[in-house]
């Protein structure tokens, strides 16, 4: 099975890559990236080739810790509008049960397990269905880092993860970088890839680092100017990352990118339409390419579009297209 993950996983990739005296778009296309591509946070790709990317270049720069570096340049921007989403929960445990919930947003086929261990340790463990057979350290290396980014700008700056374990074998040397690196022990040839902690962070608040909303819209819409920002298409990014949450209503669109839900109405009334008609123009856009492309239960097609159930999924589908979601995804090829 093909697993995706969003370009947004190569945050920082061009710059380090150059860092390190490297070419970043030669290496990108050995794998068949262009660099158009890398401009776009949300567009997928498939995980074995951020993988193979990362192998290459890590073979090219030799540096076999490439990929711990490029995670310690990551955190919660990195993962677009669901980094702000996480940092409303409650606590830091709340998030990353959300966080494990709608990993599929960012990378498909990325699991993420919490286990409480002894001495008020946690243990969040990380099996990625693309590397079954371990054929990808780099990119478990960039996505622990990218864990323990996360997670410490939740926590604060005081936080500090106890250790982290990889399968991957090392010598004592490259142990040494990989401490440098991520600040913590690092234990090599464990039998899972995994990130401890003490359990008394699950129960703190998030923080919510400054700046946080500002550095991904600048990531998700650097190719516009200063002033020229549409809040409509911004406004649909966010109803498409939140729609498969359960969390969808205008007032979490709106916390969601740091503007009050009346403040929200009135930009888009100044672009003629209204949070209402882009919630129904984003589902609608969603239906119709999952019908097409993918054989969903319509079950979970309606609630991953926010419906209460199916029923309510299928009259809102026929007065977009005057038939049947069923009918519609026979007549696909489904």
């Amino acid at each position: 099975m093909q697993y995706y993950v969003r370009v947004g996983s190569l945050d920082g990739y061009t710059q380090l890559v150059e860092q390190c005296g490297g070419s970043p778009f030669q290496l990108l296309e050995q794998v068949d990236l262009l660099p158009a591509q890398i401009a776009e946070p949300d567009l997928l790709i498939p995980y074995s080739t951020l993988g193979l990317l990362l192998e290459q270049t890590s073979d090219a720069l030799q540096l076999p810790y490439f990929g711990a570096l490029l995670g310690r340049a990551q955190g919660l921007s990195s993962i677009g509008l669901v980094g702000a989403y996480l940092v409303q929960q409650d606590s830091v445990g709340a998030a990353l049960k959300c966080a494990r919930k709608y990993a599929d947003l960012h990378a498909q086929g990325a699991n993420l397990q919490l286990t409480l261990r002894d001495s008020g340790l946690c243990e969040l463990s990380l099996d990625i269905c693309s590397n079954e057979r371990h054929q990808f350290p780099q990119l478990v290396q960039m996505s622990l880092g990218l864990l323990n980014g996360i997670i410490g700008e939740m926590a604060g700056n005081r936080w500090q993860a106890e250790k982290i374990c990889l399968r991957q074998r090392l010598s004592d040397s490259q142990q040494k970088q990989l401490f440098s690196i991520f600040g913590c022990e690092v234990e090599t040839g464990s039998n899972r890839d995994s990130l401890w902690f003490a359990q008394s962070a699950l129960t703190e608040p998030p923080y919510q680092p400054r700046h946080l909303l500002d550095n991904i819209i600048e990531k998700q819409f650097n190719h516009l100017q200063a002033g020229q920002l549409d809040y409509s298409k911004l406004v649909r990014h966010a109803i498409n990352v939140l729609l498969p949450t359960g969390d969808c209503s205008k007032q979490s669109v709106a916390l969601s990118l740091g503007i009050h839900p009346k403040k929200l109405e009135r930009l888009l009334a100044q672009q003629s339409t209204s949070y209402r008609r882009l919630l129904e123009q984003t589902r609608k856009e969603m239906a119709l390419s999952i019908l097409e492309m993918k054989n969903m239960p319509m079950q979970t097609l309606a609630l991953n579009l926010g419906y209460a159930d199916f029923s309510a999924f299928s009259r809102s589908f026929k007065q977009w297209t005057g038939q049947a979601p069923t009918l519609y995804q026979q007549a696909a090829g489904r």
